[in-house]
This record gives C-alpha cells, structure tokens and sequence, in this order.
C-alpha cells in the first residue's frame, strides 16, 4: 500500500468511527485501500450470534461500510463532492464464518468511473455498483454483497 493510499484509509476509518455508531460498536477497522480493493475488517468477538459464527447483520453493515468506503474513496479521487447514498443491497450468505469478519470491496473498472463522472457533470448524480467479498481463513467465500450507491451534488 503506497503512502497516499494509506492516509487515504486512515482519513476513512477516523470518518466511520466518528459518524458510525455501529462501526465503533462493532470495532470496524480500515485495514487497507490499494486503489482497486478497500479492505474493511471487525473482531469475531463483537460480531458473533448464539451459533459462535459471525452474526449475519454484522457482515451486513461491514459489507455496507466497505462499498460506502469504496465510494467514497472513488469520488474523492474523481472530484465529486456531495453526499453519498446507498440506494440498494444484496447479500448472499454462502457458508458460516467463525473467523475474523474481512470485507474486500473492488472498485468499478475504470469505464464505470469514466461513466460515473460523466453522470455527475451533467446530472449531479454519479451511480456506483460495489462488490464486497468476506472469505474465511481458507479463502472461500462467506458472503457475496453488491450494493448501489449514488453520490449526489449538493
């Protein structure tokens, strides 16, 4: 992770602890931003049900967080200011988690940037589709989330 990069996740996790209750109360933590995946993570401990797995609600608002994150993050680098909504997620629970919970959001591919911006400059809204990932210790996939978020000129 290159040194801008790194103040970049370190700026978003200071913003989420401050504005996200359940994040603090979750202990989210922003681990990484590599440009093209932002990793978001939180201890099993203060996430976990009565089975000792990961509670599906938990994964869920750290899914929400990493693509708002990746959204975030995207429109700063893009010049868009404004506020970011999520308008709509999709969760698929694959397999119990009974580790750490680790979100990896990917940015869209450069042309849905390219496009994103557009959108903003002629309409005030940019549209951005996220894909978070959890994995457990093995590598398989746990949960599968793809949410939509607008970025909005004030």
């Amino acid at each position: 992770m290159n040194h801008q990069n790194k103040l970049k996740a370190e700026a978003l996790e200071v913003f989420i602890i401050k504005h996200l209750p359940l994040a603090r109360a979750a202990e989210v933590s922003v681990d990484a931003y590599m440009g093209d995946q932002l990793i978001v993570s939180a201890p099993l401990e203060q996430n976990i049900n009565d089975k000792k797995t990961a509670f599906g609600g938990s994964l869920y608002n750290l899914c929400v967080i990493a693509a708002w994150g990746m959204t975030h993050l995207k429109a700063k680098e893009l010049g868009l200011e404004g506020d970011i909504v999520v308008a709509k997620g999709e969760i698929d629970y694959l397999r119990p988690l009974r580790s750490r919970l680790i979100a990896k959001a990917e940015s869209p591919l450069e042309a849905q940037l390219v496009h994103a911006k557009e959108s903003y400059d002629r309409k005030g809204r940019a549209i951005f589709v996220i894909h978070v990932t959890v994995c457990d210790e093995q590598q398989q996939a746990c949960v599968e989330f793809t949410g939509k978020y607008a970025v909005l000129a004030e």
